[in-house]
């Protein structure tokens, strides 16, 4: 009977012992993950913030897709933040190979040509994190919708070729801070800078002879210079641009207005004195007509450069190779394939150091470690009570 009891004794204190192993084992998994979960997140992170830049040289009309995976080389695309395509003639799909690569901020394709001219309808519609564009040498046509809606768009690059601005193309644009118009365009868009806050001034080109619906509604506008050719303007045109001060109409005959042009505007009107009893209709509430304007219409210098792919990215994120910040640059010399560098697919330095603000910890590792703490509570109870019966 005393040996049974001693069998019975040694059993017990074995499984303890084996218990307080498992314990053990368990409670050090949890200090690792706790330590190495945050490490990863942290280099992960990291590589999300400086991002990858990727160069495509050439590829066939309709495959660009297979020309990106190849420069990615197997890179996440979430982690693709710069993107230039030096040459070649996109098309319809081409652009939409674009959306694949979520938080693209610069994208270069001054050295390419879009398939007929144009840039198709919607082409490049709510990237977020898109902050410059640079577009296709021979672009004549800008479609309707083709940039709206994209809010971190700061600035564009465009050739002097470009006759036409569609519908919307650049609706909700809230960042664009200037627009290079083209003396050549002649046509814009219903809607077509509706809601760009960040633009001051603008110049209606010598084309234009009209302007439609809610082309310019809710503007930053400061100024703007109504071009010599400008017959009509639709209705809402400059609704709720509440910055708009000064209006330079260079008409000589007043353009007809239709409903709301000037709702919530409290403007200066200046025009020719020879045409100042003309825009006596202009002068509606809050608003004032003076005959003051003198000289020819001229683009301000700026307003329409003429330089295209010479301009250069400035104050953008950029791709962060060995700690070090490489400014990306749009030159003639970059956008041909012979004396353009390939940019490199390369990931931030898997070296980097975790800091406060980046070594955050997600719901789901938290979760994770809250099982693995009560699981060992629930072994530590189950530990103590076989000790008390062992003793008993």
């Amino acid at each position: 009977m005393a040996k049974s009891n001693k069998n019975t004794k040694s059993s017990s204190k074995k499984k303890s012992l084996g218990l307080r192993i498992f314990i053990v084992v368990v409670a050090a998994l949890l200090a690792v993950g706790v330590v190495i979960i945050p490490i990863r997140s942290s280099i992960r992170s990291s590589a999300e913030e400086s991002g990858v830049s990727i160069t495509v040289q050439s590829f066939e009309t309709g495959k660009l897709a297979d020309a990106v995976s190849e420069a990615a080389d197997g890179t996440d695309y979430n982690f693709i933040k710069n993107a230039a395509v030096l040459s070649g003639t996109l098309n319809a799909d081409d652009f939409a190979v674009f959306a694949s690569i979520p938080n693209l901020e610069i994208l270069e394709l001054a050295g390419t040509d879009t398939e007929d001219g144009i840039i198709p309808e919607n082409a490049l519609t709510s990237k977020n994190q898109l902050s410059f564009v640079s577009l296709p040498k021979n672009t004549v046509e800008i479609g309707s919708g083709a940039f709206s809606a994209n809010r971190k768009l700061v600035k564009i690059v465009m050739p002097d070729s470009v006759t036409r601005i569609g519908d919307h193309a650049f609706a909700s644009c809230e960042a664009l801070e200037n627009f290079p118009i083209s003396e050549k365009v002649e046509y814009i868009g219903e809607g077509a800078f509706q809601d760009c806050k960040a633009i001051t001034e603008f110049v209606i080109p010598y084309g234009i002879t009209e302007i439609y619906p809610d082309t310019f509604s809710k503007c930053g506008f400061e100024s703007i210079s109504i071009g010599p050719n400008v017959k009509k303007i639709g209705a809402g045109v400059f609704a709720d641009c509440n910055a708009l001060k000064t209006i330079y109409a260079y008409p000589e005959e007043a353009p007809t207005l239709d409903s709301d042009v000037f709702r919530n505007v409290s403007a200066d009107i200046h025009c020719y004195p020879d045409s100042e009893e003309s825009y006596q209709s202009w002068k509606l509430q809050n608003m004032t007509v003076t005959g003051d304007l003198t000289g020819e219409y001229t683009v301000p210098e700026g307003a329409a450069p003429e330089a295209d792919v010479s301009e250069t990215v400035s104050d953008t994120k950029a791709d962060e190779t060995d700690g070090e910040s490489v400014e990306a640059e749009i030159t003639e010399t970059e956008v041909t394939e012979a004396e353009t560098e390939p940019m490199t697919t390369e990931a931030a330095p898997a070296s980097a150091e975790v800091s406060e603000s980046s070594g955050s910890i997600s719901v789901g590792v938290v979760i994770v470690i809250v099982i693995m703490a009560m699981i060992i509570a629930v072994l530590a109870t189950i530990l103590v009570m076989n000790s008390k019966k062992n003793k008993q």
